[in-house]
């Protein structure tokens, strides 16, 4: 039996596979994208979270390092930012104990929906995929 690595598995299951754009930001960035373009991703590239590159809007985007909730909001307020559809895959740190989450929250104002969110010991993983401009207006 073939064994699937978890990370794969977690981008197949979010519709990004190895012909997808995939975009890969933060300071553990270039680990990320040699490890992606070791595992047969075809279209990868390194980008600067902050900047915004409106001409490219990538599958996926891959943030390679925990976000706080401040490093989010300046990711989702500048970029790199997905095509609508494509997902957005990040960690942040557990929410502190309390009514809702806020990284969900502040998601929902970007225009993300949270498909999936994986408790860890210290942190949670996010996939958020981002809505269409005719989801958010309904």
């Amino acid at each position: 039996m073939v064994q699937v690595d978890p990370l794969i598995d977690l981008l197949e299951r979010a519709g990004v596979g190895r012909a997808s754009a995939v975009h890969v930001t933060g300071p553990s960035g270039l680990s990320a994208l040699l490890w992606l373009c070791r595992h047969g991703f075809e279209r990868v590239a390194y980008v600067r979270s902050g900047v915004a590159h409106p001409h490219e809007e990538p599958d996926a985007v891959v943030v390679a390092h925990t976000c706080g909730l401040a490093w989010l909001q300046s990711l989702l307020r500048h970029g790199p930012r997905v095509r609508e559809g494509g997902v957005l895959i990040f960690r942040s740190p557990l929410p502190a104990a309390g009514p809702g989450d806020p990284v969900h929250a502040l998601l929902a104002l970007y225009g993300y929906a949270v498909e999936r969110c994986v408790h860890g010991a210290h942190r949670e993983l996010h996939v958020a995929r981002r809505r269409s401009l005719l989801a958010k207006a309904a």
